[in-house]
C-alpha cells in the first residue's frame, strides 16, 4: 500500500490483528516539519525534503505526476507499507499542526484545544492479495477528503469500492440485527467475510485438503441468530468443492433462510465495471448489501432462494 504524504499532514493507518488475542498494527506517516511547535521550526522544517520509501510497488500515474502543482512547502512524497493479504485497515489524515485542521461541520465553535484531537477524514477496506493500493488526502479549500485507490496492471488505477460501514451499540459494542456475509468464489479460491463489520478477509483454497474445515466453518456461521449470504459466483451453475460444500450447508437449513447467489458477469454489468479492471472482493461486498437488501425486504416467509 502507497500512501502518500506532505509536509504539515499526517496519516494514520492501523490494520486489525490477524489472529485473536494479536495486536493491531499501527503505521504513521508524516512529513519533516510535523512535530514543530513554532511557525519558524516548522517553515525550517519544510525547506527540507521529505524521502520516499518504497517496498517494490509499480509506478503509477500518480508517483510520476508526484511534484507537479503542489503548493509551496508542501514536499510531496510517499511511504510503501507491507500489508497482509486479507487484514482489514482503516486510514486516517489530517493536517499537522495547531493553525489548521481538518474537522466536522457539527464540530464548528468548539474551542481550539478540543480541535487538535478530532479526527479527520477516513476510509477502511480489507486488502486483497495481488493488490496494491494507493491512499492520499487533500483539500479543495471548501473540504478535506481521503482517496483510496487500487492500482491496475497497466499503471493507472480505480477508485475503490466501498460498503457502508454499519454502527456498533455504544453499549455493547456489538452490530445488532442481521450479520450479512459475502462470499466471492473464483476458480480455486473462495474470499468470505461479515459485511459492513470491518473484519479481516478469510482467504481460502478450493480443494480438498481445505474442503471439510470450510463446511465445518459454514456449518457454524449458518447457525448463528442473524445470519444472511450473498454468494457471488462465476455462474448459477458453478461447481467446485467449496461451493458444493456451502450448498450442502444451506440444504440443511431452513426453506427461509436468506441466502442468494449472484454470477460474477451480472455484478459487473451492474457496476459498469471496465473490462481491464479485475473484480474484487470489494466490488462483491458493494453489490451484495444492494442485491441482499432486496432480495430479503421482498422475500416472503417460507420461500427459498434456489441454490
Amino acid at each position: 500500500m502507497r500512501l502518500f504524504g506532505s509536509n504539515l499532514v499526517r496519516l494514520s493507518l492501523r490494520a486489525n490483528a490477524l489472529e485473536q488475542g494479536g495486536k493491531a498494527e499501527m503505521v504513521s506517516v508524516e512529513g519533516r516539519s510535523a512535530g514543530s511547535v513554532t511557525p519558524i521550526g516548522a517553515l525550517f522544517s519544510m525547506a527540507r525534503k521529505n524521502d520516499n520509501v518504497t517496498i517494490g510497488m509499480p509506478a503509477s500515474f500518480a508517483t510520476r505526476t508526484l511534484n507537479e502543482n503542489t503548493r509551496f512547502g508542501a514536499k510531496p512524497f510517499y511511504h510503501e507499507v507491507a500489508v497482509e493479504p486479507g487484514q482489514h485497515v482503516t486510514i486516517s489524515a489530517n493536517f499537522d499542526g495547531p493553525n489548521r485542521r481538518c474537522i466536522p461541520v457539527a464540530a464548528a465553535g468548539q474551542s481550539r484545544d478540543a480541535l487538535r484531537y478530532i479526527g479527520g477524514p477516513s476510509v477502511s477496506f480489507t486488502a486483497e492479495p495481488g493488490t496494491d493500493y494507493e491512499v492520499s488526502f487533500g483539500t479543495d479549500g471548501q473540504g478535506c477528503g481521503i482517496t483510496a485507490r487500487q492500482l491496475l496492471a497497466d499503471g493507472g488505477s480505480t477508485p475503490l469500492r466501498s460498503e457502508r460501514q454499519r454502527q456498533r451499540s455504544p453499549q455493547t459494542g456489538k452490530v445488532d440485527g442481521a450479520h450479512l456475509y459475502t462470499f466471492l468464489f473464483r476458480p480455486g479460491s473462495v474470499y468470505y467475510r461479515v459485511t459492513g463489520e470491518s473484519a479481516n478477509l478469510e482467504l481460502q483454497t478450493d480443494d480438498a485438503a481445505h474442503a471439510d474445515a470450510f463446511e465445518s466453518a459454514m456449518r457454524e456461521i449458518a447457525t448463528r441468530p442473524g445470519t444472511q449470504m450473498c454468494i457471488v459466483a462465476p455462474g448459477f451453475d458453478y461447481k467446485s468443492l467449496l461451493f458444493d460444500r456451502l450448498k450442502r450447508v444451506l440444504d440443511e437449513q431452513a426453506k427461509d433462510f436468506p441466502a442468494i447467489v449472484e454470477p460474477i458477469d451480472s455484478m459487473r454489468t451492474a457496476q459498469q465495471t471496465e473490462e481491464h479492471v479485475p473484480t474484487t472482493f470489494m466490488a462483491a461486498a458493494e453489490y451484495c448489501q444492494v442485491a441482499a437488501l432486496v432480495a430479503f425486504l421482498r422475500k416472503e416467509p417460507g420461500v427459498a432462494e434456489g441454490l
